[in-house]
């Protein structure tokens, strides 16, 4: 195994799995300029596409045609490479698959997982990983990944955590035009599987069975208190591990609320039986007043943070946290970014935790949000992050 915390710049050898993807290849290029990295290796079954990628990013990229089904190929792949970047789902079939062969070859691992079933699953492997020396973190993205980072940023300012909950603006839905059919794609797919499927959430010091769409309201200091429903995701099943006095973890989505009610109507008729995920990916796009101004208000709290209440000093006291300089043209920046940033404070040895962890337990919140506004052009001046608190 490499020790990445050895490496002089321009020496990481990096594979990316997914590489030609929408997420991976935003990843491949944070990746190619970097001063420490020698190769990026960008595997893809569409061998034309990881070509086409890695002309327009030089020297230092190169093409991988790469089936992960094939545990031979995907074995002899990682044969010298120093890091391994997952980026290919689906999560519950390759997650654990590919964590397993990293940690066989000494491969430091990381990925953009965002189904809590495979969360699961790769925790299970983090006695093999810290046996084998190898620092796997799972989550990298937008949400899981920085909103973990937001989440660890609120729970630093409190000497105790009762509550600690994660958020992300759900909507812009690819509705068709009139008379055209409506049209899924895996996102919106996943979306409505993780809102429809039984979930696992933190509740009462526990892991406990859920389900999602369950509606709250969350304050969030200096905005006050909005509506936000329930979501199946890694971040409750990994944000306990660092503060274990947790009493409640959720992810929550926050919305128009006619988008919401929408997705309840059709989750009602995938608990029945009557609608499967891709027929539900269907019909919310064909559900009335889910859309626009049609579903309601827009929502007054941010699109994407984190609120952990506790105590200080032993008084109440609630913490909010999003960020103020993000890169969010589209999810392929908002996914890929954050993966290329926690993949070179590895290559640098700032992320050299053996074992398997979500970002929260390795990765440095204060460096990585420096790091990820770098990537953000025309970044404004000021603060990167914002961390406001008040006393309740």
């Amino acid at each position: 195994m490499t020790d990445i915390s050895a490496n002089q710049p321009g020496t990481a050898r990096i594979l990316v799995i997914g590489g030609a993807g929408e997420m991976g290849a935003y990843a491949c290029r944070a990746l190619a300029k970097a001063d420490e990295v020698a190769q990026v290796l960008i595997a893809d079954r569409d061998l034309r596409r990881a070509t086409e990628l890695a002309d327009e990013l030089g020297p230092r990229a190169v093409p991988l045609a790469l089936d992960i089904a094939d545990t031979g190929a995907l074995a002899e792949s990682l044969a010298g490479v120093d890091i391994v970047l997952n980026t290919a789902g689906p999560f519950y079939r390759f997650g654990r698959e590919v964590l397993s062969a990293a940690i066989a070859t000494g491969t430091h691992y990381l990925d953009i997982c965002d189904d809590w079933e495979p969360t699961l699953e790769m925790l299970e492997l983090d006695d093999a990983a810290r046996a084998a020396g190898v620092t796997a973190v799972i989550g990298m993205g937008a949400s899981p990944g920085t909103s973990n980072l937001l989440a660890l940023l609120t729970m630093n300012r409190l000497d105790t955590v009762d509550r600690v909950f994660t958020a992300w603006r759900a909507g812009a839905l690819p509705y068709p035009a009139e008379g055209e059919e409506p049209q899924t794609n895996a996102a919106l797919e996943h979306w409505v599987h993780n809102c429809t499927e039984p979930i696992k959430i933190w509740r009462d010091g526990k892991l406990v069975d859920a389900h999602a769409l369950e509606e709250l309201t969350v304050s969030y200091p200096g905005r006050g208190a909005g509506a936000v429903w329930v979501c199946g995701h890694p971040e409750p099943l990994t944000l306990p591990r660092v503060r274990p006095e947790v009493r409640e973890s959720l992810n929550l989505m926050v919305s128009r609320r006619g988008l919401m009610a929408g997705m309840q109507r059709v989750a009602a008729r995938v608990r029945s039986g009557e609608l499967d995920v891709r027929g539900a990916s269907k019909q919310i796009l064909l559900e009335p007043g889910t859309g626009g101004s049609a579903a309601g208000p827009a929502p007054t709290l941010p699109n994407l943070f984190a609120v952990a209440e506790g105590t200080k000093d032993g008084k109440r006291l609630r913490v909010g946290a999003q960020p103020i300089v993000l890169p969010n043209a589209n999810m392929g920046e908002m996914t890929g970014y954050p993966l290329a940033v926690a993949t070179l404070m590895m290559a640098r040895g700032q992320v050299d935790k053996p074992g398997v962890h979500g970002p929260e337990s390795t990765v440095d919140p204060d460096t990585y949000f420096q790091e990820l506004s770098l990537l953000v052009e025309d970044r404004p001046g000021g603060p990167v992050v914002e961390v406001v608190d008040e006393a309740f």
